[in-house]
Parts: C-alpha cells; structure tokens; sequence
C-alpha cells in the first residue's frame, strides 16, 4: 500500500482518507461509525463550492458525497493527484 493522505480528526468523528486507489469517508463516532468507501473509478467529478468551504464528490451513478472538515483545496488537490 502507498502513502495515504489523512483530513480531519477521528476524535472528532469526521476524517477522509485519500488512498493510491480509493477515497475513504468515515463519519461518527464509536458504536455509530459509518465508513464509506469510493474508489477512483467511480469519482465522475470532485468540486468545491465557491462560498462553501467543503468538498462534493460526484460518482458515475449519480450519488453525491460532501466533506467539510480541512480545506477544501487541498483535500480537491489531493483527490485530483492520485486520479
């Protein structure tokens, strides 16, 4: 596995991990946590709204994904990188 690049905090129950091959969104805090995996296959598009300090992940199935914890640009930047 290569380096993975980390955004939030996990005691916070908010965090995205940008892997060589996928995007992992984990949300929620012990027993509720919610881990959602993405893999770069199925990212259509990553944006950043203008006013909006988040991150939107579209798939090619028409789901959406929005993270705003960090910044913004360099989580896109990230994402963009390994794609």
């Amino acid at each position: 596995m290569g380096e993975k690049v980390t955004f939030g905090s996990g005691l916070l129950g908010n965090k995205m991990i940008v892997y060589d091959n996928r995007v992992e969104i984990v949300s929620g805090c012990f027993p509720f946590k919610r881990r959602r995996s993405i893999p770069f296959s199925n990212i259509s598009s990553v944006e950043t709204p203008r006013m909006l300090n988040q991150v939107v992940i579209r798939t090619n199935d028409g789901k959406k994904a929005t993270f705003s914890v960090g910044n913004a640009k360099k989580m896109q930047q990230a994402i963009l990188e390994r794609m």
